[in-house]
């Protein structure tokens, strides 16, 4: 078989064990995530009359976390979770191992569904990048201007632009900048400019932006977890009603009723605009969103004190934790084919021990389907000539070389070595530990009912 076609058969093969991994993946994860969101959203209206926004969006946090963590994390420090076994499919996609894998890849639903996600990750992550572009350019037209010296408007710490359309909102995370439509600056609008100051000023301080961005690029990678789009949306509400009361704080009701009429004025300015010169997605924060939470949230609550509100919210954000750190071990190894995930360990090998055994007959699989640690072995010793090569040649720099070189490696269903890494090797050269770590990586194994791991270390003197 040519490397051609070699290759092709590989990449068939992690493909389809990719798409394998994302579904098992993103089902479990709209499972949990959606029981933590339910919670979190109970928790975020019973405790909304006293508790404030900024606080409350700490609710939100583990819902984050349960996607970015892995499915088999618990809070056994004691077993430290897998992170590579998912993100490994990708790691070697295009690899040329020295055989081809014992099975036929014909492509399934599994690699279909990786490739679908593939493709809308990249469009919306085309989609926030041309949004952005947009709003730079649009930016463009954008004047600066000094704010009039007037005793109401608050001090602001950032450049203040002026367009003819945009506005009024924050923008950028490294340069933060403030936009005010050209119709806010006209005589007899001062109130209203004070509130949009006051809230954009607001955004600043928190670092909303950085929460914005973060956001994007979690909803980018995790696209098909429907609980997370209605967290991230819910978070964004509570920004902008956080940055609310810290406009408002220690405001009498007056006060109140003119930042009420600033953003009817502003959401209705925007309503009657002409189409919006920026894509939504380039990571504004406007003044003029969320408005019916916001109309509603204007009335003065009795808030607890700090200290009760942080407890509260401690409490609750600490419970969702241990919610996420309960989420379910690895399953047991299934003899149906299943992509499940399982490893070996091996004692310390020897060149020595290799070269007698390595035409010794060992079985290909246990009786529960997974391949036998003897044919992992065998596999391994079978690439003797080349490790001694990668040694010798670090011999010839160091007489004297000796150590242990311990290989990790991830190997997919189909037998294919998906990803192999240096773990903790004693071996002082470090080209020595990189040519063997390269070798491990060609080597292929017989066809398992998983995703396998091994750790492999090797006594060379």
């Amino acid at each position: 078989m040519s490397d051609l076609a070699r290759g092709v058969r590989v990449f068939e093969s992690q493909i389809e064990s990719f798409g394998n991994a994302l579904v098992g993946r993103f089902g479990a994860l709209n499972v949990w995530t959606g029981a933590l969101l339910a919670s979190a959203l109970l928790l975020d209206r019973a405790l909304s009359r006293r508790v404030r926004a900024s606080f409350r969006v700490a609710l939100y946090a583990p819902v984050a976390l349960r996607i970015a963590l892995p499915l088999d994390w618990t809070l056994r420090f004691e077993s430290p979770p897998q992170v590579l076994i998912f993100f490994a499919p990708l790691a070697r996609l295009g690899a040329h191992p020295d055989a081809a894998p014992a099975t036929s890849h014909t492509p399934t639903w599994h690699a279909l569904a990786a490739a679908l996600y593939i493709g809308v990750a990249a469009l919306l992550a085309a989609r926030a990048v041309y949004a952005r572009v947009r709003l730079a350019r649009a930016l463009r037209l954008a004047q600066p201007i000094s704010l009039p010296s007037a005793r109401r408007l608050p001090p602001v710490a950032c450049p203040v632009l002026q367009h003819h359309e945009l506005g009024p909102m924050a923008v950028g995370l490294v340069t933060p900048r403030i936009v005010l439509p050209r119709r806010l600056l006209v005589a007899g609008e001062e109130h209203a400019l004070a509130c949009v100051l006051r809230h954009e000023g607001a955004h600043l301080a928190r670092r909303d932006a950085w929460l914005s961005a973060a956001m994007l690029l979690l909803s980018i990678a995790a696209w098909p977890v429907v609980p997370l789009w209605i967290g991230i949306a819910r978070v964004r509400q509570l920004m902008e009603l956080a940055c609310d009361e810290a406009a408002l704080e220690r405001a009498d009701a007056t006060e109140r009723r003119r930042y009420g009429h600033a953003l009817l004025d502003i959401a209705e300015w925007r309503t009657l605009s002409p189409a919006p010169v920026v894509m939504v997605g380039a990571g504004e924060l406007h003044f003029g969103s969320a408005l019916r939470a916001r109309i509603e949230a204007l009335a003065s609550q009795r808030y607890w004190p700090v200290a009760l509100q942080a407890t509260a919210l401690g409490g609750a954000t600490v419970g969702l934790l241990l919610a996420c750190g309960g989420a379910a071990a690895a399953p047991p190894i299934a003899a149906s084919g299943e992509d499940t995930g399982y490893g070996y360990q091996f004692d310390v090998d020897s060149p020595k021990a290799a070269a007698a055994d390595v035409d010794a007959p060992s079985p290909t699989l246990n009786a529960d389907g997974r391949v036998a640690p003897e044919a992992v072995q065998k596999r391994v010793r079978a690439r003797l000539g080349a490790v001694q090569s990668c040694y010798q040649a670090g011999r010839k720099r160091d007489p004297k070389l000796a150590g242990v070189v311990t290989v990790k490696a991830v190997v997919g269903k189909g037998g294919a070595t998906l990803s192999a890494a240096d773990d903790k090797s004693t071996l002082p050269d470090k080209d020595v530990v990189a040519c063997i770590v390269g070798e491990f990586g060609k080597v292929t194994y017989p066809p398992g009912p998983g995703v396998m791991t091994l750790v492999y270390p090797i006594q060379l003197e």
